[in-house]
């Protein structure tokens, strides 16, 4: 299938790039944790990102690239140009009125947030609530990439990003409060360079010929239109650190930064793996909609999902069996004591089997938007979130496990619901193939992790090594020897 060729070729670009993003990403929790350990400073940076992050994901977070893609792909050649100026300038208009009215009631954001230490959140939160500005134009400038089908400058993007945070961390790191003022700062500048300056370039590359121009109000309509769904209710997908980042406000100190620890680890698959996929064929996949190829469109998104179950399942088992070494071997020097070792690891462990529905969800939205189906995955995930959150505040003495569990199961309730609900072309895609493979995949899955368990290894970097080996093979020799319907380890269709 030539399609499939192409995007696995998207996807390796994608994914090389997103793994040193991740790296470096995984490198600066490595460093916050050593400067600043679970402490008050931590917690604060976390709560200072509630309110960006929520308007970032509401207006720009990926949802960009979702609705302008296929805007783009019904514009005839000549008139692609104007119409994302058009757009580029007047959502740049909406984005900077948003920030300033963040901005401007940042005391109220902090009395909503439980703030205890405000002229130190003030501080934090002036520099993250300006980030997004550049965060949400070079959102925008993305999107004309991928729908170019130019995946660099996008991906190098959080690696400019992630340096800039890093550094400006470094300098300042003699203690956890100047750490965070740093941290603040890096994030400020690393926006500026890698999602305005660098993007600006990406898309001159890309051929965007830049003009001043009066945006067209209809064209800025349409998009409202479509985005609309996504304004009004934002995805579980995206919602669960949220959520946690809000209800650990009212636990005791340091339970915000124990989550952000956890999952930060959790999610590396999720961004190196299943997020590359998602980000690397989307176009293909509207275009493959746009053309009615729906056969092609099922089998390869039935093939996307089957690979990420049993590709992000080998991890999610590999962090389920060594929750506390990986916690111990990375965290734990500096500031960050055997203690919080021993209190994120708990929570790491929870946040483990979240990543298979993070994994899954970013291929499963998008085939839904592709088909331009925005109102659904948003609807039935904001009524998973409302509940999520009325649940939460149910909870009689809540602890941070508590509220990591409910988390996740909301996260599979979520993805359950739209694996049920997706159909192409009036065909579901859950089929009694897909079904079979992901039943086989959880028993593999299984008998893994109770196979590794058993072995009782040490926590070393070679038991882990050893552990994750192991794993691997199970799960290999039983695709050898396990007929799937859409996973074919010959090369072969």
């Amino acid at each position: 299938m030539q399609n499939y060729k192409k995007i696995v070729g998207s996807i390796s670009i994608v994914t090389v790039s997103y793994l040193m993003s991740r790296v470096l990403g995984f490198y600066r929790e490595i460093m916050l944790a050593n400067w600043t350990g679970l402490s008050e400073a931590t917690d604060i940076l976390d709560l200072a990102f509630v309110i960006p992050d929520f308007l970032f994901y509401l207006s720009a977070g990926g949802y960009l690239a979702i609705t302008l893609i296929p805007l783009l792909n019904k514009q005839k050649e000549d008139k692609i140009n104007d119409y994302f100026l058009s757009l580029l300038y007047g959502l740049t208009f909406i984005f900077i009125l948003l920030t300033s009215v963040t901005y401007f009631l940042r005391y109220d954001i902090a009395d909503f947030l439980n703030v205890k230490n405000l002229d130190f959140f003030i501080e934090i939160l002036t520099p993250i609530v300006f980030s997004q500005l550049f965060f949400f134009i070079g959102a925008i400038l993305m999107a004309f990439q991928y729908f170019k089908e130019s995946f660099i400058f996008p991906a190098l993007a959080p690696v400019i990003y992630n340096c800039s945070i890093i550094f400006f961390g470094w300098i300042n790191s003699t203690s956890p409060e100047e750490t965070v003022k740093g941290f603040a700062i890096g994030t400020l500048v690393g926006s500026i360079l890698g999602h305005l300056i660098f993007q600006i370039f990406g898309v001159y590359k890309s051929g965007l010929l830049f003009k001043l121009l009066i945006p067209n109000f209809k064209y800025l309509k349409e998009y409202l239109f479509i985005s609309l769904p996504l304004i009004v209710g934002q995805s579980i997908a995206v919602m669960d650190e949220q959520l946690f980042r809000y209800f650990g406000s009212l636990l005791e100190t340091g339970s915000i930064a124990s989550f952000r620890y956890a999952r930060r680890i959790a999610l590396l698959p999720v961004g190196i793996v299943a997020q590359a996929i998602g980000v690397a064929s989307y176009p293909f996949l509207s275009q493959l909609f746009n053309h009615k190829k729906f056969e092609e469109l099922k089998i390869l998104v039935r093939k996307q999902l089957s690979y990420l179950v049993i590709l992000n399942g080998v991890l999610m088992i590999f962090g389920l069996v060594n929750s506390n070494s990986i916690i111990k071997l990375v965290y734990q020097r500096g500031s960050f004591t055997s203690i919080e070792s021993g209190i994120v690891s708990s929570i790491f462990f929870i946040i483990c089997f979240a990543i298979l529905p993070w994994s899954i969800n970013q291929i499963l939205s998008r085939t839904f938007y592709v088909q331009e189906n925005f109102w659904f995955p948003v609807v039935s995930g904001t009524s998973v979130t409302l509940i999520t959150i009325l649940y939460m505040t149910q909870i009689k003495n809540p602890t941070s496990l508590d509220f990591a569990l409910v988390i996740v199961l909301s996260l599979y309730a979520y993805s359950i619901i739209l694996l049920l609900k997706l159909n192409i072309d009036g065909e579901k895609l859950l089929n009694k193939g897909l079904i079979v493979d992901f039943i086989k995949s959880v028993l593999i899955l299984s008998v893994s992790y109770f196979a590794v368990q058993a072995i009782n290894l040490s926590n070393s970097i070679f038991s882990l090594l050893v552990s994750l080996i192991a794993i691997s093979f199970i799960v290999f020799v039983s695709l050898k020897l396990l007929k799937f319907k859409y996973i074919n380890l010959t090369g072969r269709e």
